[in-house]
């Protein structure tokens, strides 16, 4: 499988193709279509190759071009799960920015529990999991091959704070995931082997101690 990374503006999107279908992780800030049709165009990458795509979590960076990819025609995935946090995107758009509003027709909507079945007929051999932590509404794609897509949840550290930030990473090191895929930053993220456990680090000495 080929994994192309089409990024702007400090944000990764990744296109999976496993030579008979194509799948876009995360799409794009709003009033940017220009801009990654730039992308596409230095990438080589024709619109109408790509047949569909999904988004991590509903946030600007990562949906904001959800509805545009669809009038365009590529097929939106839409996990029920998710279904909730699209009219609350809207507290993260800045006003003046061109944003075109999700429209629930034309959108497959998955329940996440069929992912992996859906999937397989994709030619894809995985399925989409919850991870909540970074937003309720965060889900992972993960691949048996042991890639996942996981927008921004990061596997480093864990953060102490935040219980299901650290839960949603443990379960995706508990599924045998080996390389990360993530939202910001460099890609291909290696991580702890199956079974390891992601220990808090020890608090840094005060200066009064």
């Amino acid at each position: 499988m080929n994994i192309l990374n089409l990024g702007y503006l400090s944000t990764n999107y990744y296109l999976l193709d496993n030579g008979r279908t194509t799948l876009l992780a995360d799409a794009g800030w709003p009033g940017t279509l220009g801009r990654f049709r730039q992308i596409l165009q230095a990438k080589k990458v024709a619109i109408t190759s790509i047949h569909y795509f999904f988004v991590t979590h509903f946030h600007p960076d990562h949906a904001g071009l959800v509805q545009e990819l669809k009038d365009l025609g590529v097929k939106f995935i839409l996990l029920k799960e998710q279904e909730y946090a699209i009219p609350l995107m809207r507290r993260y758009i800045k006003p003046g920015i061109h944003y075109a509003s999700i429209q629930s027709s034309g959108t497959l909507l998955l329940p996440i529990a069929d992912s992996r079945s859906f999937l397989q007929n994709l030619g894809f051999a995985g399925e989409f999991v919850l991870t909540p932590g970074h937003s309720d509404d965060s889900v992972t794609l993960v691949l048996d091959s042991g890639e996942a897509f996981t927008g921004d949840l990061q596997l480093g550290m864990p953060d102490e704070d935040n219980p299901s930030f650290c839960q949603s990473r443990q379960k995706l090191i508990d599924m045998g995931v080996s390389r990360i895929y993530p939202g910001h930053g460099p890609e291909a993220i290696p991580i702890p082997p199956s079974g390891a456990t992601l220990i808090p680090p020890s608090p840094i000495p005060s200066s009064n101690s």
